[in-house]
């Protein structure tokens, strides 16, 4: 499965409003459910978002084991919060976007993340 970067963005800004309570988990598919973001994408496609966000390092989570299609959502890392930050902007997410698929078509959210900060920068003269 392709992952979806608007995916990415959109799940993190919804797991953003997700109140921290000190490590306990929320289900991510009530989550999920109270926003109308699940108009947009599929379940499975957040799912496996989510569970690439996971082996990233830009969300804390995991799996259910015993039951299928079942995930809990603890916080945002800081790694995630320094990449949501650099694209939450949508201007500067478009302008990212842009970017990289007029260079090269696609790629990682670390160089998401590098050139959202870099047109920052530009945008401050630094």
């Amino acid at each position: 499965m392709k992952l979806n970067h608007e995916c990415v963005r959109d799940l993190l800004l919804l797991l953003e409003l997700v109140p921290y309570d000190g490590g306990s988990e929320s289900d991510l598919q009530q989550v999920i459910e109270s926003s109308n973001i699940s108009d947009l994408f599929d379940l499975d496609t957040f799912y496996y978002t989510f569970i690439e966000l996971i082996d990233g390092g830009f969300v804390d989570g995991r799996k259910y084991q015993q039951m299928p299609d079942a995930y809990a959502f603890t916080k945002i890392t800081y790694k995630g919060h320094e990449f949501l930050d650099n694209i939450r902007d949508n201007t500067n997410w478009e302008e990212t976007k842009s970017t990289i698929a007029s260079k090269m078509g696609s790629a990682s959210l670390n160089i998401f993340s590098s050139v959202a900060a870099k047109l920052i920068e530009n945008k401050f003269g630094l």
